[in-house]
Order: structure tokens, then C-alpha cells, then sequence
């Protein structure tokens, strides 16, 4: 038997489709998945230098070196990302700001032996492949969307084209074939799509709608994805030294 139908939890489900443009979260998942691509490729190249300058230079002590202050570098700047994550997703993620050890030298081993080091380089990283699917939403989905709702509008201006232009009809060739006493009979058919274009005010209406569908769709799908991002982030991030807030605040016992 099937389970019945919710229909509290579908109306809640349908007012939080519909209601995405109004929440103020809203805008600021937006804010919070449009830093991702420029941060994201600083990080990148953060990485992606410091690590492979200081494993070629390894077996020489600058090597090292060079890995030592890249770890730092990354911790200051997940640092930078732990406070934005609770700004804007108000996700609060604890960090170290002491380290362990009684001497200096107990305190660095310490910092490269914890995993909680190195999982912010992952995160740094990943963060760029964040920006570049925000990115491909905003300027494929959503702004298609938005240029839908807005058909009604200039439909009629014959200066502007509004339809699916083609330079050459598009043929789908459907086809159907049944085996029947030991004969193959089939059925085979062309059909053809020549360009579409907007010439009425209901059609314009239909597009519109369907736009606005699609602008709600990707709303709340890059909610989704923010609400992803701060998981990982708190998941990455949480209990990693922070070298700013040492700086900052001070070092407390760990």
C-alpha cells in the first residue's frame, strides 16, 4: 500500500519553492556562491604553487620551508572562509587558536601531524569547482529564466526577435518495428521543427510562466548548494587551526 500523501509537508514544500525571492537568506546564499569563483581561483593558485614549489624543492630545507608557510597561508585563509560562512550562512564553526606541544617545536610537529591541517587545502580547492557551477547556473538557468519573465513585455517590438531562431528546420526521424511471422515491419516517420517566435500575448504569457519556473528552480537549487557548501565547510574546517584568530584573539588553551 502506498503511503499516504503528506499534504502539510507538499504546502510547506510549495510556500518554500515559491517564497525563495523574498528570503533575505536567500540573497545571502547568493552573495556567499559569487565570492566562491574569485576566492576559489586565488586559492587555486595558492595551492597549487606553494605545494608543488615545495615538494620540488623538497630535498633541500627552503623546500620545506616553502611548505610550512603555504599550510600557514591556507589556515589564515580558511580562516577567512570560516568567518564568511558564518556571516552569511550562519553556520558558527570552531577553531583552534593554540596549538599543542610545550615548545615550539612540539607546536609545529604538531600542526603538520594533525589532519585538521591539511584538510583546508581540500576545501580551498574545492571551493574553486563551487564557483564554477554558481557560475553555470547564474548565466545559463537563472538569466534565462529572468529574460523569459520579461517576454510579455517586448514581444511585440518588431526590432526584437523572441522564439527559438534555427538556421535550418530540425528533422527527428521516430521509428517502430515489430517482428510479426517472421516478417520486420515497421513504421517510419519525419518530423520537422522550423523556428518558433513569439507572436501573441498568450504565448508570451506561457513563456513567461515557464521562465518563472525556471528562475524559481534555480533559486532554489543554489540555495541547495549553499546549504552544501556550509556542511563541507563546517565538515572541513571545523577544529583546524586558525592563525588568524591566534593573532587576533589571542591563543587560548586547546
Amino acid at each position: 500500500m502506498a503511503p499516504a500523501v503528506d499534504l502539510a509537508t507538499l504546502s510547506r514544500g510549495a510556500r518554500r519553492f515559491v517564497g525563495a525571492p523574498v528570503r533575505p537568506q536567500t540573497y545571502r546564499n547568493l552573495l556567499y556562491l559569487l565570492l566562491a569563483f574569485p576566492a576559489g581561483f586565488v586559492y587555486v593558485f595558492v595551492v597549487s604553487f606553494g605545494v608543488g614549489f615545495g615538494l620540488g624543492l623538497s630535498v633541500v630545507l627552503i623546500g620545506v620551508v616553502v611548505l610550512a608557510a603555504t599550510a600557514v597561508v591556507c589556515l589564515a585563509l580558511a580562516g577567512i572562509e570560516r568567518r564568511l560562512t558564518t556571516t552569511l550562512l550562519g553556520r558558527d564553526i570552531e577553531a583552534r587558536t593554540a596549538l599543542s606541544g610545550e615548545t615550539a617545536r612540539e607546536r609545529v610537529a604538531s600542526l603538520f601531524i594533525d589532519h585538521r591541517t591539511w584538510t583546508p587545502l581540500a576545501y580551498l580547492v574545492l571551493k574553486f569547482g563551487v564557483g564554477i557551477v554558481t557560475l553555470l547556473l547564474l548565466t545559463s538557468a537563472l538569466s534565462t529564466g529572468l529574460a523569459m519573465v520579461l517576454v510579455p513585455l517586448h514581444y511585440g517590438d518588431p526590432a526584437v526577435y523572441v522564439g527559438i531562431p534555427t538556421d535550418r528546420p530540425v528533422e527527428f526521424h521516430p521509428a517502430l518495428y515489430v517482428v510479426w511471422n517472421n516478417l520486420l515491419v515497421g513504421v517510419n516517420a519525419v518530423v520537422s521543427v522550423d523556428y518558433w517566435r513569439v507572436r501573441t500575448l498568450p504565448e508570451a504569457l506561457v513563456v513567461a510562466v515557464a521562465g518563472l519556473l525556471l528562475s524559481l528552480a534555480t533559486l532554489n537549487a543554489l540555495n541547495g548548494l549553499a546549504r552544501a557548501t556550509g556542511w563541507v565547510t563546517e565538515r572541513l574546517l571545523a577544529g583546524a587551526y586558525d592563525p588568524l584568530g591566534a593573532i587576533l584573539g589571542g591563543s587560548e588553551p586547546e
